[in-house]
């Protein structure tokens, strides 16, 4: 099975073709682009206007380390994007929307340097929420890291 390096832009034909795309799939579909095009950058203030602007944005690490608030999410998601040493892969696994709610989840080979200078690698699953907001815009309130088992 091929994984994907992100150019998250492309991602959303990847997940589905625009023709299938209605209003409430283009807007959680451009929203995830832009969330992913964000990592992908490591740029900092797009990450941030993809999320929710309540104080609830919940966290949940590969280790099972949860955070519920966007400020503790903010703090932790800016330390890692200024990170260097990591990359990713993702492969989509499936998608869904609904009038206020998308999920999108993918399949992750990650790998990054710990504090000792030696390169480590995981595989997980990532689970994406997203909440149509009061404004109408698509912003992150979910972000799950679920491990998987290593390859045989």
């Amino acid at each position: 099975m091929k994984l994907l390096s992100i150019p998250a832009l492309a991602l959303a034909a990847v997940l589905l073709p625009a023709s299938a795309c209605g209003q409430t799939e283009s807007g959680f579909d451009a929203a995830l682009a832009a969330h992913l095009a964000a990592i992908e950058r490591r740029d900092w203030p797009a990450f941030e206007a993809t999320l929710t602007r309540a104080d609830s944005l919940t966290l949940v690490l590969p280790n099972g380390r949860l955070s519920q608030r966007r400020a503790d999410f903010a703090k932790a998601m800016q330390a890692w994007l200024a990170d260097p040493d990591w990359r990713w892969q993702l492969r989509p696994v499936s998608r869904h929307a609904s009038a206020h709610t998308g999920v999108a989840m993918f399949e992750v080979d990650y790998s990054d340097v710990d504090a000792k200078g030696e390169r480590y690698a995981l595989r997980y699953l990532l689970g994406l929420v997203f909440s149509r907001e009061a404004d109408g815009q698509w912003r992150l309130v979910h972000d799950q890291n679920t491990p998987l088992p290593a390859p045989r």
